[in-house]
């Protein structure tokens, strides 16, 4: 299932993050919307991330035939720096540290299949530096994956996970410190066709190079719990709403070296386009062009490390995400 790239997506949180991202910069668009004087849209807005997660599998069992059982550990680090937002003299720029841990039991009954389940916990701190600001976000989570080989060059992978969490919010105003704490409830789901093409299946392909295609789409729904912060005011969800959405549909394609040596380049492009969007009407943006480009490097048999530089650019210039990925994984 390795040669598919099955694994990897399962193993990467990039489409994840990059729809974390936006929902976060739609909300904190948001707050400063909601400041009488202040504009209604005409926002842009950039982040800059590094990402170094690890992950260890470990195979459990080898049944009678195909079957087989695999515990997989991970650590989930990210540190992001968002550009400052100017609009008609209103700023907004913060910066966060996430740090996540989840456990996950995988049982793959053939060779062509595997399911998974396992729990996350999370702990994401946000600085808030227009204003002094201050958020800490905790959260708990289900995940369930569905690995799937369909033939030789097409492979299907499901993401599913609920999360529960709990943020602590602190703003300090001219003549007090508001602060709040409220619990949300949220849903993601995320489905990918994957692809694998060698020069077998097309000519022109160069040797020990393969062509991976994606196609998927990733949504997600919150909803937020009405709490009273310590103003005595009554806070609902970002623009009073209860509840808030984002979905998006994408493809891309990449060139992966697949032949003898220790380091394997990759390199490929590809649109992103959203389909939903609670917080649209502030950043002029629902599609995007996504680069990317890293490689896998083999430490021995059974440690790898991947590094990735990845962007999204939005076609009207309006917002764009960066990320450097330097992951080390390891099969035991």
């Amino acid at each position: 299932m390795g040669r598919t790239g099955l694994l990897g997506f399962m193993s990467s949180n990039e489409r994840y993050g990059a729809v974390q991202s936006r929902v976060a910069f739609g909300r904190g668009m948001s707050a400063l919307a909601d400041v009488p004087g202040n504009p209604a849209d005409g926002y842009p807005d950039g982040v800059s991330e590094l990402l170094t997660p690890l992950s260890a599998i470990i195979q459990l069992n080898k049944g009678p035939s195909d079957s087989a059982s695999y515990l997989r550990f991970s650590s989930d680090n990210r540190r992001s720096d968002a550009w400052r937002t100017e609009n008609a003299g209103t700023g907004f720029e913060s910066d966060s540290e996430a740090h996540g841990f989840g456990a996950q039991y995988f049982y793959a009954p053939n060779a062509d299949l595997m399911l998974g389940l396992g729990v996350e916990v999370n702990r994401n701190e946000v600085e808030i530096r227009h204003n002094d600001g201050s958020s800490d976000i905790e959260f708990w989570a289900l995940r369930a994956d569905v690995l799937k080989v369909v033939n030789d060059n097409w492979g299907v992978a499901l993401r599913a996970g609920w999360f529960n969490e709990t943020a602590e919010t602190s703003i300090p105003l001219p003549f007090a410190t508001m602060e709040s704490e409220q619990d949300a409830q949220r849903l993601y789901l995320q489905a990918d066709a994957v692809g694998t093409f060698t020069r077998a299946d097309i000519a022109a392909l160069p040797e020990s190079w393969i062509l991976r295609p994606n196609i998927g789409a990733a949504w997600q729904k919150t909803w937020f719990d009405e709490t009273t912060n310590s103003l005595g005011a009554t806070v609902k969800g970002p623009r009073g709403e209860s509840s808030d959405e984002y979905g998006s549909v994408y493809a891309k394609a990449a060139l992966h070296h697949d032949g003898k040596g220790k380091i394997h380049p990759y390199a490929g492009l590809g649109v992103d386009v959203e389909f939903v969007n609670s917080y649209e009407d502030y950043v002029d943006e629902t599609a995007y062009f996504n680069s990317f480009a890293g490689a896998s490097i083999s430490l021995s048999r059974s440690a790898m490390i991947y590094v990735s530089y990845g962007r999204y650019d939005g076609f009207n210039g309006n917002r764009t995400k960066e990320s450097l990925v330097v992951a080390l994984g390891v099969t035991l």
